[in-house]
């Protein structure tokens, strides 16, 4: 891990649509069986790496943009440490613990963060739309600058980088670089 010990970084998520036309309710997968296992060998083996169960234990491909309305409300109103924290539980409640991202269980997932989330103010946001038009607009608009070059893409000082799961490597030398 590197250590920046003047804080003088950040992360933020930004929405991607990787199903954007599954309807809110999601698509059933098929069974996951020895023999049609929703998690490939080689990304299981890679999350293990680092300490990530990709289980495939969701039954359902998502639509995911209740999930990235949450995230974008939790970035604009609490700053991008929360956010992080909301989007670790949102990896873990899907690849791990089975968990599809509808508004109930965002709502939950989000009281498990914690302060500063309040149930009420985040059922209130995903149940009112409020968030649906901008983030699809900021996803629309990060779809076209990555030319489906794949997730995740990253960004360094808003400047395009690469896509994909990247050895730690490569980032020390992108931070080196600013």
């Amino acid at each position: 891990m590197i250590a920046c010990p003047d804080n003088s970084y950040s992360v933020s998520w930004k929405p991607y649509f990787l199903r954007p036309n599954h309807p809110r309710e999601g698509v059933e997968k098929a069974p996951n069986t020895p023999d049609n296992p929703r998690v490939g060998a080689r990304m299981k083996q890679a999350g293990e790496a680092v300490g990530i169960n990709f289980t495939g234990a969701c039954d359902r491909a998502p639509n995911s943009l209740y999930a990235h309305c949450l995230l974008s409300y939790a970035g604009k109103q609490f700053g991008p440490k929360v956010q992080d924290a909301m989007q670790e539980r949102l990896f873990k409640a899907y690849f791990t613990d089975g968990i599809y991202p509808n508004i109930d269980n965002l709502v939950q997932l989000a009281k498990e963060v914690g302060e500063p989330f309040s149930e009420g103010e985040v059922r209130r946001v995903l149940e009112s739309g409020e968030l649906e038009a901008e983030v699809t607009r900021e996803a629309q608009e990060l779809s076209q600058r990555q030319r489906g070059q794949g997730v995740p893409f990253f960004y360094f000082n808003d400047k395009p980088a690469f896509a994909g799961a990247q050895d730690p490597s490569t980032f020390i030398q992108v931070f080196e670089q600013i």
